[in-house]
């Protein structure tokens, strides 16, 4: 019960880290494990990560066709870029293992009103966080995080919750480092 509790006030401490009201829901299902296809190699960019909307191009992601997600290509960096007919019309920057400790960039994908983020990190305290997208009023919005996180040492301790994100953020308004309070809240 004490590691459980521990996993519960570091996703307490999520909370009160983000400026973002969430509310929670909670099932005991077990997490499916994860690979880590982080790279360990690399100049930290951290300082150049935040919101990149100077980039930024009209975006309407009513008609999923005419957008797609694609990784970025700048090599020990992890990024995430919303393409249509060959222009970047928006990047998500993302850590690498150098920035977080065992962060991972678990990959973007379509879904049917939007797309999906998958990340995780952590080094005794695991987290696996998937930002889910939806597209409403031709604007892509962070709706819900499902978050699964257990402790390394006890790994039968786990929690696995949805966080809806009330209000929504738009997508140029988001940055992965809002959402990952249990490592920046002490820097």
């Amino acid at each position: 019960m004490g590691h459980f509790m521990s996993v519960c006030s570091l996703f307490l401490s999520l909370i009160s880290g983000s400026a973002v009201p969430i509310s929670t829901k909670s099932n005991n299902e077990k997490p499916p494990v994860l690979g880590n296809t982080s790279s360990a190699a690399g100049e930290s960019h951290i300082d150049r990560l935040g919101i990149d909307d100077k980039g930024s191009k009209t975006l309407d992601c009513d008609d999923a066709k005419a957008y797609s997600l694609e990784e970025g290509t700048i090599p020990d960096t992890h990024s995430v870029n919303i393409v249509r007919d060959g222009t970047v019309l928006h990047t998500i920057k993302l850590f690498t293992e150098r920035d977080v400790p065992g962060f991972a960039f678990d990959g973007a994908k379509k879904a049917r009103r939007g797309f999906e983020i998958s990340i995780e990190y952590g080094t005794r305290i695991f987290y696996h966080k998937t930002f889910v997208f939806l597209c409403r009023q031709h604007k892509f919005y962070l709706s819900k995080i499902r978050v699964e996180s257990f402790d390394k040492r006890n790994p039968e301790k786990w929690s696995r919750k949805v966080v809806n994100v009330q209000p929504n953020v738009r997508l140029e308004k988001f940055s992965v480092r809002d959402f990952m309070a249990e490592v920046f809240s002490k820097n």
